[in-house]
Formats: C-alpha cells, sequence, structure tokens
C-alpha cells in the first residue's frame, strides 16, 4: 500500500474514532431522588428528623431533581416541597447559576474549583441493582470525606472530555474512571447525608433551547466558593 494512502487511511480512521467516542455521550434526562437520612440517630430522635424533612420538603419528604443532558452541557430541574429551581451549567464559563423558579436573580458556582480536594477511586466489591441494573461500586475519597458511587459502564454512558476541569463535585475523577453518570450516590457525614439514586432515564434528542441562560439582574458569588 503506498505510503500517502496509509497516512490518510490512519487519519480518517482516527477521525472516525473520534467521533464515535463523542457520539457515545449520553444525551436525554435522568430523574434523580435525593435522600437525606438521618446522620446520626444517636443525636436526633428519628421522628423528629422526619418531621422536620415533611416542614421542608412537603410530605414526600425528599428532592426530585430531572436533568437533562446534551454534550458538555446540562440543567436541573429542582423540586423541593414547595420550592421549584434549576441549575444551569455553562461550559463557555465553566460556572453553574442556580436560581427559582420566577426569579430574576442567580448564584454561581466556579465548577473549576473546589474547597474538597479530590484524593483517590477505590474500587469496592459490593453491588446493587438500581432499577433493575446491577450495578458495581467505589469510594470517591476526598480531604474532607467520602462518598459511595454505584454505576453501570452500559448505561448513561458520558464522554469525560465535555467535563474536563469540573472539579465541584469531583466530576472530572468520576467520568474520568467510569465513563458513565453514576447510577445511586451515597454521600454520608456526622450532621449531612444525602441518597442520590435514579429513578428513570430517558435517551432522546434535547433541543439547545433547553441550555439557554435566562437574563438575571443580579448574579451573586457563592461565598463557599
Amino acid at each position: 500500500m503506498p505510503k500517502p494512502f496509509t497516512k490518510h487511511l490512519l487519519l480518517f480512521l482516527f477521525s472516525v474514532a473520534y467521533i464515535t467516542s463523542y457520539a457515545q455521550s449520553f444525551e436525554g434526562w435522568i430523574t434523580y431522588k435525593v435522600e437525606m437520612p438521618n446522620p446520626n440517630p444517636k443525636m436526633i430522635p428519628d421522628s423528629l428528623w422526619q418531621k422536620s424533612l415533611r416542614e421542608k420538603l412537603g410530605e414526600k419528604g425528599y428532592i426530585v431533581q430531572k436533568y437533562y443532558y446534551k454534550e458538555g452541557n446540562y440543567i436541573s430541574e429542582i423540586e423541593a416541597g414547595k420550592e421549584r429551581g434549576y441549575q444551569l451549567y455553562n461550559p463557555k464559563d465553566g460556572l453553574l447559576y442556580s436560581w427559582r423558579v420566577g426569579s430574576d436573580s442567580a448564584v454561581t458556582v466556579d465548577s473549576r474549583k473546589t474547597i474538597d480536594t479530590f484524593v483517590e477511586c477505590i474500587d469496592q466489591k459490593e453491588t446493587a441493582t438500581v432499577m433493575g441494573i446491577v450495578c458495581k461500586s467505589m469510594i470517591v475519597k476526598s480531604e474532607m470525606g467520602e462518598m459511595k458511587v454505584w454505576y453501570n459502564k452500559e448505561y448513561l454512558k458520558m464522554d469525560a472530555r465535555f467535563y474536563k476541569g469540573h472539579l465541584y463535585g469531583h466530576w472530572d475523577q468520576i467520568l474520568n474512571k467510569i465513563g458513565c453518570m453514576p447510577l445511586k450516590i451515597e454521600q454520608m457525614g456526622f450532621m449531612a447525608s444525602a441518597v442520590q439514586e435514579v429513578t428513570d432515564f430517558k435517551q432522546v434528542p434535547v433541543d439547545n433551547k433547553k441550555f439557554e441562560m435566562p437574563k438575571f439582574k443580579t448574579v451573586l458569588k457563592n461565598p463557599i466558593n
């Protein structure tokens, strides 16, 4: 085979592989149920804890988040009791914008920064089933604690290159490790705990208009970021 043809063939194959890898990224929506277990039953009576949750989050006692993903974009619709809101990731400036329904003010978090430095990901032997899907698990350790991530690489595939540098929530490191969105996340702490689990998802085309930024009168920076 002549050398010039070989060179062009290799370039073509590389381009196809590059495009295919991006095409594998999940596009559609994922709904998560976010529960907050009693972090310290010995100090806080469970009845009191559940009452507090119902007062803040309504009779459901949990938060519902519906995420829409398309390439490097995502937005979540948040339902917490009577409260409704959004959180939008803007890949152009790396900021996460959060606001309530009907508000003209937003608060931002810089996804390129973190106050909780990543340490390592550790594979676990424990498995779990989420929506009938058998999931592997791993521990994500950071300087301030750890969280357990449940996943199956055959579902909700995500190209980590879309979120390179997204240090907030350790998404850069997590996606580089597993190449997909988690089906369940457990974060346990002394005075704060959360369990985020997928309840439904669908791979469908998402209109780019879904990720358009509203015009805000006021944009505030989160003081802890």
